[in-house]
């Protein structure tokens, strides 16, 4: 990062409402007070005390890339002159600007006081204070011999060991400590990208363990190379050497592409890790029904882990969609983090997939599977009657338009039925011809397929019970607005405020199509809730100048729990809209929906201490779970036509009818498993498919409709 980069990228923060990933509660947290260190989006290192080359600060960021890449930890350097109060303190600032949680680390160091900290999030203080004591302190005291580089270099190894819980110099990723310093670091490995004159091949180098004394570790900084690290294979290449003399590290290859490519990447990311996050989610609900809640609690925290990562990235891909604009160097910047916290969501979840695995065991408990599948298939098939018929009354009750997230559930749910027989079929075929794996991977799909079919029914159910609160809601808001308008009233025929007589007007139309609409018969509620809003707004803000704070604050309070509670109904079947079709939903639909949810925290923080802009975020979080919902319909709407994922003709591949709009489907469910996004696009391929969207475990961003988790293959044998 330049000196010149910093003033654009620093006024955008300034303005920025960042999203705290601490203790899973989203914040809203202030800019960082005047004279603080800014740590821009997509920034992790930050040289104020300018002590790095410009190649040394490229090299530290290319290592911490690798670090999250490889093991879904974070860590941000920061170099200043000195501290104007402590390190924790810098470290906080820090941590507050960037919403960082338990997976992100902060090494702050003071050049000129020579002094540092070390912040290591919520992690065990003792390994912090071993990785402080075993690679940072010895590094930083010799620092003005072999540069300032050693120190940094030093946290990210020591955060790499740390990722496993042991300081025995192989990290989470497998990469190994080399202390003669002799061997490439690992972006420059991963990416080709070696610098330096050329070195020599190692086997794995001597390990660095908690034993080893601050001499020794010191000696090894002289050596070069701190922390240059080898995978465990034949990789080695030419040497890049740390210090003043160090030759410049290529570009990371994302700075390559365009602008427009690397947004279309970005999206394909946030799409993919969102999505592997929800089917690990599924996944480990499947484990615990059969384990209980001890067996899968390590695998929780892995998902809470990758759920912190999620959070940042959705929170930059909202500074990259709203309506203020980005320098080029900013968007790339975020799009680029957005692209390795995705990455590090992969990490994180795959950190124990082999063990999670092998307590499900399905590959040798298919039969097993298959019959728990089926006590559940009658007692399901029953709410799916139930579904249609209480959507068959909705609409004697509604307009068509306070039923669009629901509208087709029951449809919806018989496809996932068909397919769950489907993947039963090819279960049993598979475990009869000993193909365990396939067996397994199609009792994946069958069981994913029927969580689905529990979204949608219960989504009947919710949206039933919301449309209620909603009307209750309108109830309450006409009565408000009825005392609103005679107080208005008052102060217009007094003659001291005459500015209110046009939104004294404009209240009364409102008050009289919202009554017309209810008493005539299938309303929607939620709209006429907000044009009820909207006069409000128009009335109550010449209104606030009259009334004192303790009185705006008391009717705030009034409204405020439902408000509250219709953001989080809207929140709650927009995430259930999203999650049965997410083979069809983009990353901006997603976005907004994770907006939303950011803005109900921060209302839900606000509530007890300042209820007026706790109801204002309240209103602001239905607005974006509304528009959150309308794009995620756009986004199904495109997805059975030309233009979608798949098109007419696809039907006749599989025996079934040709596809005419998202609601239809092919044979077998197969539209369906599309369209929720269990089986995925690979299953194009020429005399097969693949079972996708199962499993819990890592993903690969790069398919359509949201990418390949881990957990399923190729299935061939010409189709279903």
């Amino acid at each position: 990062m330049t000196p010149t980069a910093r003033p654009a990228a620093a006024g955008r923060l300034a303005r920025a409402v960042t999203a705290a990933g601490l203790g899973g509660a989203g914040l809203l947290l202030a800019a960082p007070a005047a004279g603080a260190v800014t740590v821009p989006p997509g920034v992790y290192v930050v040289d104020e005390a300018q002590v790095l080359t410009p190649a040394e600060e490229q090299r530290l960021t290319n290592e911490i890339t690798a670090l999250g890449r490889e093991t879904g930890q974070g860590l941000y350097v920061v170099y200043v002159d000195e501290f104007e109060t402590n390190a924790q303190d810098l470290a906080q600032d820090v941590a507050d600007q960037r919403g960082l949680g338990t997976t992100d680390s902060i090494l702050a160091i003071a050049v000129e006081q020579r002094s540092f900290g070390f912040d290591a999030g919520a992690r065990d203080t003792a390994l912090q204070d071993d990785v402080t004591a075993t690679y940072i302190r010895p590094a930083l005291q010799d620092a003005s011999r072999t540069g300032w580089l050693g120190p940094a270099l030093a946290a990210v190894q020591g955060v790499d060991d740390a990722a496993d819980g042991e300081l025995d110099g192989v990290g989470a990723s497998g990469a190994e400590y080399d202390p003669a310093g002799t061997l490439p670091g690992r972006a420059a490995r991963d990416e080709g990208r070696g610098a330096g004159s050329a070195g020599q091949e190692s086997s794995g180098g001597g390990a660095l363990t908690a034993v080893l004394g601050a001499g020794a570790v010191a000696a090894a900084v002289g050596g070069g190379v701190l922390v240059a690290r080898n995978r465990r294979k034949k990789d080695g290449g030419a040497v890049e050497r740390s210090g003043r003399d160090a030759r410049p590290v290529e570009r990371d290859p994302l700075d390559e592409m365009s602008l427009e490519d690397l947004r279309t990447r970005a999206g394909s990311k946030l799409v993919a890790a969102d999505d592997a996050i929800r089917s690990s989610e599924q996944e480990l609900g499947f484990a615990m029904a059969s384990y209980g809640e001890d067996a899968v609690r390590t695998f929780r925290e892995d998902i809470d882990q990758a759920k912190e990562h999620m959070r940042a990235s959705f929170q930059l891909q909202h500074q990259l969609d709203d309506h203020i604009p980005d320098t080029e160097e900013d968007q790339r910047s975020w799009l680029k983090e957005i692209i390795q916290r995705s990455d590090a969501v992969g990490a994180a979840l795959a950190s124990h997939q082999k063990d999670f695995d092998s307590l499900r065991d399905l590959e040798n408990k298919v039969p097993e599977a298959l019959e728990r599948i089926d006590a559940r298939l009658p007692e399901t098939r029953a709410r799916v009657q139930q579904a249609e018929s209480s959507i068959s009354a909705l609409h004697g009750q509604y307009a068509e338009s306070a039923l669009a997230e629901v509208a087709d559930n029951a449809a919806q749910a018989r496809e996932r039925l068909e397919f769950v027989e489907t993947a039963e079929a090819k279960a049993r075929q598979a475990w009869e011809s000993q193909d365990r794996s396939t067996a397994a991977l199609a009792v994946r799909a069958a069981e994913e397929s029927l969580s689905q079919v529990d979204t949608l029914t219960e989504a009947v159910g919710k949206a039933e019970g919301s449309l209620r609160t909603i009307v209750g809601n309108l109830q309450t808001g006409l009565a408000q607005s009825e005392q609103d308008l005679a107080e208005a009233e008052t102060l217009v025929a007094n003659g001291s405020h005459p500015e209110l007589a046009g939104p004294v007007a404009g209240m009364k139309s409102t008050l009289a199509a919202v009554r017309r609409s209810l008493s005539g018969g299938r309303p929607d509620p939620l709209d006429l809730l907000h044009q009820l809003e909207a006069a409000h707004r128009q009335l109550n803000t010449p209104l606030s100048g009259v009334r004192d704070a303790r009185e705006q604050a008391r009717q705030a309070s009034q409204m405020l729990n439902s408000a509250i509670a219709q953001a989080q109904a809207q929140i709650d079947g927009t995430a259930d809209f999203i999650g049965a079709r997410r083979g069809a939903v983009g990353s901006e639909a997603r976005t907004r929906l994770a907006e939303a949810d950011h803005t109900l925290r921060a209302a839900i923080d606000l509530s007890r201490t300042d209820p007026v802009t706790a109801l204002q975020q309240a209103q602001r979080a239905s607005q974006l779970a509304e528009r959150a919902s309308e794009l995620a319909r756009q986004d199904v709407e495109g997805f059975g036509y030309g233009g979608g994922m798949y098109g007419p003709g696809m039907g006749g591949m599989y025996g079934g009818r040709q596809r005419s709009g998202a609601g239809a489907s092919f044979g077998g469910g197969l539209g369906g498993a599309l369209l929720g996004g269990i089986l995925m696009n690979s299953m194009f391929n020429s005399g097969g498919g693949s079972w996708g969207g199962g499993g819990f475990g890592g993903f690969d961003g790069g398919g359509l409709g949201g990418g390949d988790f881990g957990g399923f293959g190729d299935i061939s044998g010409g189709g279903f």
